[in-house]
């Protein structure tokens, strides 16, 4: 059943409202399919009082991926609410918004998962305009708007990619600007929109625009904004005083729409480090705060195939907090 159905049903909506302790209510965008489908089912199987909202942009979809899951999760259905969501419409994004105060519903944790990818060497208009209203834009404000409605000692968990690193960036000045501790969202976000009104103009230079003659440019840039947001938001201060965690990290290369068959991982390899952030204890560390993670781990803003010194003992870190929360 869609939202609408469900919450017309007193003892099902009565179940979903149930709160313990120990239960979080987790938001998954995108989750119909691919990782996000890995990490819901990931969560649910793990922890029996969690409850879900599948933000998707098709509901029928989004029912038929939980009628799929019900098949080895019993009953998850009682734990689900299915919402439409296209993060790449703001229109849908205060829809959603509107929605969740108008239920009034507590939701621990964003995993800002959907994402637009395509394999593409080129950096013209339209593999910007298919790309960064959802990976850039539309995270954003998403994320923003969520922010009033997130508790503390809430998490905000971005899916990002090992292409948002900065190795073979290119353009050192605005390297620079974006590595900058004083750059701010919306400075941010005036950098994304420059970049997409350069492409558009068709007049730019090659060392005007990040990772030209790389991968997939355009999705590799799109992701570093994420991982650079990523950072911004982990030390505002009204997200350190409400005790939110922020994190952005690589699910790796999953066999997915968006990966391929080539790929390496499975889904439910691809959902192990989202879900681990989930898994951390729901309390800011200020060493892991901001930070990208791949394989479980603190992972470089240069180049994400080595852990650095530093990062090996925040790797240690994460481990001992999740002993010490199973003691």
């Amino acid at each position: 059943m869609c939202i609408r159905d469900r919450v017309s049903t007193q003892s099902t909506w009565d179940y979903f409202q149930m709160k313990s302790e120990e239960a979080k209510r987790i938001i998954i965008t995108g989750c119909n399919k691919g990782v996000g489908y890995g990490i819901l089912e990931n969560l649910a199987k793990k922890y029996p009082k969690f409850e879900f909202i599948m933000a998707v942009r098709s509901v029928e979809r989004g029912k038929a991926a939980l009628a799929n899951l019900e098949k080895t999760i019993p009953d998850l259905s009682k734990r689900v609410l299915i919402a439409e969501l296209e993060v790449s419409s703001s229109k849908s994004i205060d829809s959603f918004i509107q929605m969740l105060n108008t239920k009034g519903l507590k939701v621990d944790c964003l995993i800002n998962n959907a994402g637009m990818g395509i394999n593409n060497n080129d950096i013209n208009d339209e593999l910007v305009k298919t790309q960064f209203p959802t990976n850039v834009f539309g995270l954003i404000e998403l994320t923003e708007k969520m922010l009033p409605l997130l508790p503390e000692s809430s998490k905000i968990i971005n899916v990002a990619s090992m292409m948002g690193r900065l190795t073979n960036f290119g353009c050192p000045e605005l390297r620079k600007a974006l590595e900058s501790p004083t750059l701010t969202k919306d400075m941010l976000i005036e950098m994304a929109e420059n970049y997409c009104k350069l492409v558009a103009s068709k007049k730019f230079k090659p060392e005007e625009v990040p990772f030209y003659g790389s991968m997939n440019p355009v999705y590799s840039y799109s992701k570093v904004l994420v991982n650079i947001y990523t950072r911004i938001l982990g030390r505002d201060p009204n997200v350190l005083k409400k005790n939110i965690q922020v994190y952005s990290c690589c699910p790796g290369w999953v066999k997915t729409d968006m990966g391929g068959p080539s790929a390496l991982l499975t889904i439910e390899q691809g959902a192990e480090c989202p879900c681990y952030l989930v898994n951390l204890p729901w309390a800011i560390n200020k060493d892991l705060q901001g930070q990208f993670f791949m394989k479980c781990a603190v992972a470089s803003p240069v180049s994400y195939t080595h852990l650095r010194a530093h990062e090996t003992s925040l790797h240690l870190v994460c481990r001992l907090l999740l002993e010490k929360k199973k003691t």
